[in-house]
């Protein structure tokens, strides 16, 4: 998705608290008491409810945005930031683009999002195949070319 596309979608906090429910439901959950899977939605204090015995859970309990008191759209912004582009956000950077005054809260987060990042990567080996960065194989055939080009002026 475009970040232009992105930021029409998810424009203010209400949208990703609605985003990060509905994704929650879809995944399946369950109750930490009885295990049951059934819960309906507290918007008063942004809590799941277990339709049996009545506990509730975070909406951010269990995911990587626990214990935060970021905005869910300054996580939702960053996981997107960091997943779209190939190349890697300074802290600063985020920092900057999200309008946060305080630079460790931001520090965390990014931690946090590469942590799951790497534990994810970690699951997955390449076997068949790999992939390359479009910019390397340019340089490479830069360099191959005015090698090739040299060699021939020499003979």
């Amino acid at each position: 998705m475009e970040l232009r596309k992105y930021f029409e979608k998810y424009h203010d906090e209400e949208t990703c608290i609605e985003e990060l429910r509905d994704k929650r439901l879809q995944n399946g959950l369950s109750c930490r008491k009885c295990s049951h899977n059934q819960h309906s939605f507290r918007r008063v204090d942004l809590k799941f409810q277990c339709k049996k015995c009545g506990s509730r859970m975070s909406l951010r309990s269990g995911t990587v945005m626990e214990n935060s008191n970021l905005p869910i759209k300054y996580w939702m912004i960053c996981i997107e930031l960091m997943t779209l582009s190939k190349r890697k956000f300074s802290i600063l950077q985020i920092q900057y683009l999200l309008g946060h005054k305080r630079y460790e809260p931001i520090w965390l987060m990014v931690q946090k999002i590469r942590l799951v990042m790497q534990k994810r990567d970690e699951k997955y080996t390449l076997r068949a195949y790999s992939e390359f960065d479009s910019e390397f194989l340019k340089e490479i055939d830069k360099l191959t070319y005015k090698k090739k080009t040299k060699d021939t002026s020499e003979n």
